[in-house]
């Protein structure tokens, strides 16, 4: 496989551009050579582990809130939102 097309793979399993482009990741496909990719959890385990991954780096980043912000909206409903993300990932 060249290069761009192991960076496609990767991009189809794990895509941390937006909450949307994560939860059209293929979860239930296994790459064994994916690095940090784990083998022999349920495909609901992998989305919830790229979802915590993504949330994470952002938290270390700073930039959750903007990112959220962003993605789910500026309107005053927008913080009842959080909870209901967050849940996904339990």
């Amino acid at each position: 496989i060249t290069s761009a097309g192991f960076e496609n793979i990767r991009t189809a399993i794990y895509d941390p551009s937006s909450l949307n482009a994560m939860e059209s990741c293929n979860h239930t496909c296994w790459v064994d050579c994916v690095e940090g990719y784990v083998h022999g959890i349920t495909p609901r385990q992998r989305r919830n582990r790229n979802l915590y991954k993504l949330l994470s780096t952002r938290h270390l980043d700073g930039s959750n809130a903007r990112h959220l912000k962003a993605e789910l909206g500026e309107e005053k409903f927008t913080i009842k939102l959080v909870p209901k993300v967050l849940h996904c990932i339990k």
